[in-house]
């Protein structure tokens, strides 16, 4: 055949174009690699917090079957360093290189069911975002070590991604000193610069604001892999030395929480777990358990969804965009939802491991059940207020009451309460019925919700940490009031144990009464 004939000339260059552009074999391209020098400092951009970006490497430490794993920091000015030290199963030369290559794997690969990676990136963008050198040394065995460096200002400065195969002699004092002969991984980062605010090692401040790291390393941690450091097969997690405190955003050991529904949803031929609960109301926790429960957002935003890949937490108190607002009705409501880690895709989760939404399919399902435990969270806190309306009506008598008037509500004092009205009867000048008005008109109801919205359980209960000594001086006040009105010792017995807030002190009632009234009672 002519290939010089026009015609032929012709149909050749069409169907190469047509190639290039997908139409069959490709007969012409351009390898456009990116550039070393501008890709790398784009890596460094996936806005990790340095939190968020220790726990990627602690699910690497994981995923190598590791069962303890130390976060060091130590501050030494601009030589400071972070290092992930674990006991799992390391890696030879050949593994190292591969793990250190960004994009190690592909998302569609097909993972053990224990990985707790996707991207082949965590490793790299994680240590990225943090510092400029970061270093991976580790063993399979006792006498084995590898190591690789990813220095990125020698990568901008040479425009090629050159990974470093020499290990220094700091970084091999550092191998001996935090692991020694045995197998395992150290991830240390060096040249912090986003995390180093002086590079003088004498200023208090800057070494201050770089201890403050651990401490939010050390909650990120006891969030994240809650699951992981507590129940069979635990590991141990420390950072600086301690062990990490595991959070329990359900509450599930205390008495009164509730588990709403504990199902299974059928998606894509497989089984996800999602279990709901209502956590106790306020008053029913410590403060302690209060505070740490409410975690480091506040108990108002950690309502809704918490989504796990393998037990390990990607999404805290979310309601995932399914159109439901934070409430504080709703602040009870926690779901824990279970995913294997191939639903990755379906699910969005990001590199980071931050983000997720739900499958449109399984959005009503989800709907329901955030529908259900969303009304059991609010009846808690309107069963409270039901207790306080039918203890107005009779069980308990109560010292303020609410008064609707029209579209508005106003706060009142009970003038039935037996020490009111022992006040005004005695009290003929009209003094006591105007100071209490005062008190009604001035209820400072705005900064009551305000301090109420900004932690619900920091309002002090009635004589909450008051010496038993000052609340037996206030009884015995008001029993002398009652008898001076012309109570009976008999009633104001009976009516003290009804009255709020000594109802909640029967044990002094008695004792008071006993002392001031004598055969009275009887």
């Amino acid at each position: 055949m002519n290939r010089e004939h026009p015609l032929v000339v012709q149909v050749l260059v069409e169907g190469a174009d047509s190639s290039a552009l997908g139409g069959g074999d490709v007969t012409g391209y351009e390898v456009v690699e990116p550039r070393a020098e501008s890709l790398v400092e784009s890596l460094r951009a996936f806005g990790y917090a340095t939190e968020t970006a220790v726990a990627d490497l602690v699910d690497n430490s994981i995923t190598a079957k590791a069962t303890t794993v130390d976060v060091r920091l130590h501050w030494a000015g601009n030589e400071s360093w972070i290092a992930i030290v674990d006991d799992g199963l390391g890696m030879d030369g050949e593994r190292l290189r591969e793990a250190m290559r960004p994009g190690t794997t592909s998302p569609s690969t097909p993972r053990t069911a224990s990985d707790l990676g996707r991207f082949g990136l965590g490793l790299k963008t994680a240590s990225f975002s943090q510092c400029r050198r970061l270093v991976v040394m580790s063993a399979t065995t006792p006498s084995s070590l590898a190591a690789r460096t990813w220095d990125l200002d020698h990568v901008v400065r040479v425009g090629s991604w050159q990974l470093l195969t020499k290990l220094t002699s700091e970084d091999r004092a550092l191998w001996d000193e935090l692991h020694g002969d045995q197998p395992g991984t150290v991830v240390l980062w060096r040249q912090l610069d986003r995390l180093v605010v002086s590079p003088d090692p004498q200023n208090e401040q800057a070494e201050s604001h770089f201890y403050t790291i651990a401490d939010r390393v050390a909650t990120h941690l006891g969030m994240i892999f809650h699951r992981y450091v507590t129940g069979p097969g635990k590991i141990t997690i420390r950072v600086n030395g301690r062990n990490i405190a595991p959070w329990d955003p359900f509450l599930e050991s205390h008495e009164t929480t509730q588990v709403v529904t504990d199902e299974s949803l059928l998606y894509r031929g497989e089984l996800i777990s999602v279990k709901s609960f209502v956590l106790p109301h306020v008053s029913r926790l410590t403060s302690q358990e209060h505070i740490s429960t409410g975690g480091r957002r506040g108990w108002a935003s950690q309502q809704g969804f918490y989504v796990y890949r393998n037990r390990r937490l990607i999404v805290s108190g979310s309601w995932l965009g399914l159109g439901f607002r934070r409430e504080e009705l709703t602040s009870l409501a926690r779901i824990r939802l279970d995913l294997p880690n191939h639903m990755d895709s379906d699910w969005q989760i990001d590199v980071r491991k931050s983000v997720a939404r739900a499958p449109g399919a399984l959005v009503p399902e989800l709907r329901r059940i955030a529908e259900v435990v969303r009304l059991r969270s609010a009846n808690v806190y309107r069963h409270r207020g039901k207790v306080l309306q039918r203890a107005s009506q009779g069980d308990v008598v109560q010292a303020w009451l609410q008064v609707v008037r029209g579209t508005r509500i106003a706060y009142r004092v009970n003038r039935q309460h037996p020490l009111v009205a022992a006040l005004l009867t005695t009290a003929g000048d009209g003094e006591v019925e105007a100071m209490v008005r005062l008190l009604e008109e001035t209820v400072p109801v705005p900064l009551i919700i305000l301090n109420h919205a900004d932690g619900p359980g920091r309002q002090a209960a009635p004589f909450e940490e008051t010496a038993p000594d000052t609340v037996r001086s206030v009884l015995t006040d008001v029993v002398r009031a009652m008898r001076r009105a012309g109570t009976s010792g008999k009633e104001v017995v009976g009516r003290l144990l009804t009255m709020e807030p000594f109802s909640d002190f029967p044990d002094l009632v008695r004792e008071v009464c006993t002392r001031e009234l004598g055969q009275e009672m009887a």
